[in-house]
């Protein structure tokens, strides 16, 4: 595709996107949940509908959005909001624990060919999508050359500016296009959500004409949306101010709640607007996660800044919950007195105590009628005091999901051994860790349910094969580790229709992390090959 209708579709993107009023609108519709609901819920959803309007078959001036759930739950209609983004927010109609069916609609009459799916969980679950999960990925990248054009490094009627990136592997972008009679000149790209691009802006093809020399590349994470961009050329603008956060993410790393190789970290705040780029990254490899912004001077006067840090952009994951927000008076930096904001993510400063953590726990064993079972875990404490007098309880639970647990009596082990009031229960196991020392030597109690109910017999249905020793956790929710015995080279998992609904190749290790969040809530087999054909397999739950 041309760079000119790259900037024929932005543009009308853009324009699109400005008829819809600028304003958050949430829908509060009063549902009243039954008599015997167990406590209130909430869903928030929100989607987007550029691509339909791109493609006709949705018009924003006449058109309406609607949510339709099953088990009863009223059709109801989204409200409108910037960029062809409708919103809306449902209280207290669903009931605790149950999953409900639902996809959305536009007018009476055209469905969504998706099937859709969430679990009402306690406080709020957030519904993010675009219309039938077709997403328009469009970057598009604007650089200011005023000051160039000023100092004589860059002559609008003869020059040309490109970006030079890991998106066109360092090559050079076609010539960008220039925006009217402006001195900004925009290029768009169509790029992998979540790839991590690198780039800079260079005049004509000249590398002495390279902005940022001797300096690190420009660096950002594509979102799952549009995304517009805008620098100055050299990052020179009088008008603006660097801004940098750090925020010290090792103890998260440490204590297995953020993984580098997965994860990110952003801030957001009410510095920005547009906060689908304001991500960190560890550029130094010290689990110091970064993220400089060139602000407007007038935050001198009208600020503070407020911020929190979020993990994979999602605010249920978001730094201090319940708290208030983070804050930073911008400044002059004419004292050479710069603007750094450093923090560890959630305050988990070193020099503070802090809870031990138990995580990748796992229900060990046969789940038969007089099997033994063995609860196993992993301790973590940042601070580095042992584990000591760490308490455990087993809990029976009438379904996969835990809905309702009663604590087993005497059941204070590690072990426990099966009995026959287990059997067509599901079994949980829980571990409070404890430190041996220090004002926080109590961590929060962790379960982990039995991947199926207890049988009266041995059917030999519930091992693990020879290949895979520990699959966990397990139910799992984002994520599911695998540790086999060899290296193994393919992944798959099987629904209860005997279907492969998800494969991964070509692995050769022997620790695999598998994402299955994207998989439906149910039970699956997960089937491990290695590249002589050896293979196993073990039930996982979704949840």
């Amino acid at each position: 595709m041309s760079s000119c209708i790259h900037s024929a579709i932005f543009r009308k993107i853009m324009l699109m996107m400005t008829l819809v009023p600028a304003l958050w609108i949430c829908l509060s519709l009063g549902h009243t949940a039954a008599a015997n609901t167990d406590t209130t819920w909430s869903v928030s959803f929100r989607v987007n509908m550029t691509k339909a309007v791109d493609q006709h078959i949705f018009s924003p001036d006449s058109d309406f959005v609607s949510v339709i759930m099953d088990h009863g739950v009223e059709p109801f209609r989204l409200v409108p909001g910037p960029g062809y983004t409708y919103t809306g927010f449902l209280f207290d109609a669903l009931d605790s624990g149950v999953t409900y069916n639902y996809k959305f609609r536009i007018n009476d009459n055209k469905w969504e060919t998706v099937d859709r799916s969430l679990t009402a969980e306690p406080g709020t679950v957030t519904v993010t999508a675009w219309w039938n999960d077709d997403p328009i990925n469009y970057t598009s990248f604007t650089v200011n050359m005023t000051y160039p054009v000023q100092f004589g490094l860059f002559n609008p009627d003869v020059d040309t500016v490109c970006i030079v990136g890991t998106m066109n592997n360092m090559a050079g972008s076609p010539r960008m296009q220039r925006v009217d009679t402006t001195l900004e000149y925009t290029y768009i790209y169509s790029l992998d959500p979540g790839s991590i691009q690198q780039y800079k802006y260079r005049i004509n093809a000249d590398s002495s004409g390279l902005e940022l020399l001797n300096k690190p590349d420009r660096i950002m994470r594509v979102p799952d949306t549009l995304l517009e961009i805008f620098n100055d050329f050299n990052n020179y603008n009088p008008a603006k101010c660097l801004m940098t956060f750090q925020c010290k993410m090792g103890y998260y790393i440490t204590a297995h709640h953020f993984y580098p190789s997965t994860d990110f970290v952003d801030v957001i705040g009410n510095f920005d607007e547009q906060d689908d780029n304001n991500v960190l990254f560890d550029t130094d490899g010290d689990s110091v996660y970064t993220f400089e912004t060139y602000l407007d001077t007038t935050w001198f006067s009208k600020g503070p800044l407020e911020f929190k840090f979020r993990i994979n952009g999602d605010w249920d994951k978001a730094e201090l919950p319940d708290l208030p927000n983070r804050d930073y008076t911008f400044h002059d930096t004419i004292n050479q007195n710069p603007n750094i904001f450093s923090c560890f993510y959630n305050n988990l400063d070193p020099s503070i105590l802090t809870p031990p953590w138990a995580y990748d726990l796992d229900i060990q064993g046969l789940l038969v009628f007089k099997k033994i079972l063995t609860g196993a875990y992993s301790y973590e404490n940042v601070n580095g005091i042992p584990e000591d007098s760490t308490t455990y309880q087993w809990y029976q639970s009438p379904d996969a999901i835990g809905s309702s647990l009663s604590p087993i009596d005497s059941a204070h082990y590690i072990t426990y051994t099966v009995d026959t009031l287990d059997i067509g229960k599901w079994l949980v196991f829980e571990v409070t860790p404890r430190a041996a020392y220090g004002d926080s030597a109590a961590g929060l109690p962790v379960r982990i349910i039995s991947s199926n109910s207890i049988s009266a017999w041995d059917v030999g249905l519930y091992e693990n094969s020879g290949l895979i020793t520990l699959a966990y956790p397990n139910p799992a929710v984002d994520f599911i580790t695998i540790k086999a015995r060899q290296e193994v080279e393919r992944i798959e998992v099987i629904n209860y229709l005997n279907q492969i609904i998800l494969t991964r190749e070509e692995i050769g290790s022997t620790l695999v992390r598998l994402s299955v969040g994207q998989l439906p809530r149910g039970i699956y087999l997960l089937k491990a090959t290695t590249k002589s054909r050896d293979w196993g397999v073990v039930r996982v739950i979704k949840y």
